[in-house]
């Protein structure tokens, strides 16, 4: 992604200590190379998200260590990113649960993210 930072200089070694919101957004993703938005791969619904990656939930399971540019629809906003995907399991509903870290993303996206999770814990 031209113009988006490398995240690895700013991912902390425990991920966890930033803080995720936890809801059912709707995530596509697509192929790296890919300049059509409308040739997606797949549809995925998070499970969690922060600024350095999201958890999420779909009904294939997306290869492990692959690369995919990520579609994330916060409210009216929409995030992309390019992640990897960092650990899939299944789940005992049949579905799978995959893990994925941002590489790339834009600081403007990384905004909307901290913004919707804080709005979101103001909530409940």
């Amino acid at each position: 992604m031209e113009g988006a930072a490398s995240m690895q200089d700013k991912i902390p070694q425990d991920r966890r200590v930033a803080p995720r919101s936890a809801a059912g957004f709707l995530i596509s993703y697509t192929d790296v190379a890919e300049t059509d938005p409308n040739r997606i791969l797949g549809i995925a619904v998070s499970i969690d998200l922060n600024e350095f990656g999201l958890k999420l939930q779909s009904t294939e399971p997306i290869p492990l260590g692959e690369k995919y540019r990520f579609s994330v629809a916060l409210g009216d906003d929409l995030v992309d990113a390019v992640g990897k995907v960092v650990h899939v399991e299944r789940a005992l509903n049949g579905t799978f649960e995959m893990g994925v870290e941002f590489i790339e993303i834009y600081a403007r996206h990384i905004e909307t993210i901290k913004k919707h999770v804080a709005d979101r814990s103001e909530i409940g």
